[in-house]
Parts: C-alpha cells; structure tokens; sequence
C-alpha cells in the first residue's frame, strides 16, 4: 500500500513552518502541485469593494490541477482511505470526487468548522456585501453538509466542534470524532530553563494570534501592569510585531527557534493564551503549555474548550474577560504564588500526556484501518 501526499507547491504565497518538513517520515512520497493565484492589487481592489470571497476559499483554483494529480496516483497505485485536511476547504472537494469517482473510503478532517466558523461568519457579515455574504453564508452551510455526508468519517479537533456539526447536521452516532491538537515530546527532550529577567517576575506569551485578540491583549497587559508594575509580559513570536510599544512593562520578541523559544517559556513564572469572549476553540500553543508544565493563565470564555481542557489539567487559570473580576482573579493568584501557595495548581500529568502527538496520530491510524475494514466488509 501506497502513501502519497498532494500538497501545494512551493511557489504558493501563505505563511510555511519549514520545520515541519523534518517530521515527514521517508516513505510518504509527497507531489507539489502548483495552481494560478490572484494577483494581489486585484485581491486587494475586490476587498475594497466588499467582494473579496472565492468559494470555497481562496485556493479554489488548486481544485483541477491537484484532482489531475490524485487521479493519476490513484490509477497507478494501491491505495485504501482518502483522507483530506482543511483548510483550505477545496481539499475536501477534491477528496469528495475522488471517492465518488474510485469509491475509496474518505476520512475528512476539520481543522476549523466552515460554516460553524466565528471568524469565518464575522468576515461574512462585515465585510462583504450584504447580497453576497448572504448568499456565501448559504452556500458554505451546504457545502459543510455535504462534505460531513458523504465522508465515512469526520474528525474534528475542537470538541465543541463535533457539538456543532452533531446539532445543525445530525450525522450517524459515530461518524464524528474528536481528535485534538497536542504537542511532540521531542520538542521537550534536553530542554533547560531560560530565564529573560532574573530580578523579576516573567509572563510568556508564545507565537501569534489574530488581530481580534487585540482588545483583550490590551486588557490583560493594562491589567497587569495596573495590578503589579514587577511583571513583564514577554511576547516571543510573530505576535509580537503587532503589540504597542508604549506597554510598560512589555517585551517583544521576534520569531525564536522552538526550542530556544520554549527555554525562555520553561523559565517563565506564567504563560498566558488568549482567545475572544466569543471564541471556544483551543489554541494549539495550549497543549505545548501543558507539556511544559508552568502555571497558565488562560484569558478565554469560561465555556470554552481550552478552559475544560485547563481545569481538567489542573494546569493553570481561567480569567474573566470583565476586567474588574479579571483584575481580582489575576491579584488573588500574584499574592498567592509569591507566598507558594498556588496549591490548586497541580498538572496531571496522566491526562497531559494524552495530547502527545503520537497517541493522538495512533488514533488516526486507527481510524483509517476501520473505514478501509469497512469497505472490504461491504
């Protein structure tokens, strides 16, 4: 049995972690398929005037050249699941006619919801036309429908993920599943503590966020500054560049190396994560903090994933987005941890160590034997 992945060509213009390519083990053949991409006076012209929207998304073009690619393997080679990954959510179409056309089972993966998407639905209503993001709003929820429909299987990263999908298109019991983010316990093998400053205390924010994090980053650093003058928040990561330089107590870092980046974490007293009052998905930096086992703030909605994830870890502390309880919350814990009495800070280490990497691969790979068992039953 063949494994091949249908990726995108170098050429493609989107932010790329090249250290990722190290963890591609040597028998996955991986072929690069390049596609036409809108130039960006046009992309920026079409968003002025409210039209910026490609359907499914903006890599609709990859659509013909990476499905001539996929045929090709596929009628040379031995293959038993089809398995696509979003976004982008043209994957999913590509894989939708795969199936269709070789009746190979397909195992969807949803790193966002589309249609369920709170970002995604901010940008429809606020930024297209009105005819349009309607219209777009419409065709995105079908196309969701279908994709969860005619999969065998559906994996979901964020729990309230499957919540949704299960509520608005009520798919057989166990079709969906929850196989979450985590973190390589590679990336923790050898590491040393780093502190920035050793005359104070330090809270570490690592990598970036979206710019609707903004409010409630400025929130939290006025808060703290206001509360406890002795901390500095340290942002290490492309966030970084964004922040406003007149914080007092804020240092900016740019992009680190992970493991020099994760030495200045290990070293840190706090690390925070961030996510809007209206947000419920798990930043992935979270797993990674669990693993390194330093005291989190978490300034994200009391209902959302990563605070059940945070309190069942007993891995750090759930803030409020109101200032005034958050400023209450962030004193009690200051006093506390100065005296060492952070005593309901206690990781469980057992329940951290499900979000390794390979357990959670391991499940997958489960995943893809039952539905390819499937077919060989049918």
């Amino acid at each position: 049995m063949a494994t091949c992945w249908v990726s995108a060509a170098e050429s493609v213009s989107y932010a790329k972690d090249y250290g990722l390519l190290k963890e591609i083990p040597d028998n996955i053949e991986v072929h690069r398929i390049g596609h036409h991409e809108r130039q960006r006076y046009w992309q920026f012209a079409r968003q002025r005037l409210g039209l910026a929207y490609d359907f499914p998304d903006i890599f609709s073009s990859w659509y013909s050249p990476a499905l001539r690619e996929a045929r090709r393997l596929l009628r040379s080679g031995d293959f038993d699941v089809i398995y696509s990954s979003s976004d982008p959510y043209t994957a999913h179409f590509i894989a939708m006619e795969l199936k269709k056309e070789f009746d190979i089972p397909w195992v969807a993966e949803f790193g966002d919801l589309w249609a369920g998407n709170d970002f995604n639905q901010n940008y429809l209503k606020k930024e297209l036309l009105y005819p349009l993001g309607r219209l777009l709003e419409s065709r995105i929820y079908r196309g969701e429908q279908t994709i969860v429909k005619k999969a065998d299987r559906v994996i979901v990263v964020h729990p309230h993920h499957k919540e949704w999908i299960s509520q608005h298109f009520v798919p057989p019991q166990n079709k969906v599943e929850v196989v979450t983010g985590g973190y390589s316990e590679s990336d923790f093998q050898d590491l040393r503590p780093n502190r920035l400053y050793s005359d104070k205390p330090t809270i570490v924010f690592l990598g970036s966020y979206y710019h609707q994090f903004k409010e409630s980053l400025r929130d939290f650093l006025k808060t703290v500054e206001e509360l406890d003058p002795e901390f500095e928040v340290a942002f290490i990561g492309r966030g970084s560049v964004y922040l406003d330089d007149s914080v007092p107590n804020l240092t900016r870092i740019l992009h680190l190396p992970k493991p020099k980046a994760f030495s200045f974490a290990l070293g840190a007293d706090f690390l925070f994560v961030v996510m809007p009052a209206y947000a419920k998905w798990t930043p992935g930096k979270t797993y990674e903090y669990l693993r390194l086992g330093k005291p989190i703030l978490a300034l994200v909605p009391e209902d959302s994933d990563p605070a059940k994830i945070i309190r069942r870890a007993k891995a750090g502390f759930v803030l409020s987005h109101d200032v005034n309880k958050m400023k209450e919350q962030l004193k009690d814990i200051f006093d506390r941890w100065r005296t060492g009495n952070l005593t309901d800070f206690q990781p469980d280490r057992q329940y951290i160590a499900k979000f390794e990497r390979r357990k959670l691969a391991g499940r997958i790979a489960e995943i893809f034997d039952e539905v390819a068992e499937s077919r060989v039953r049918k």
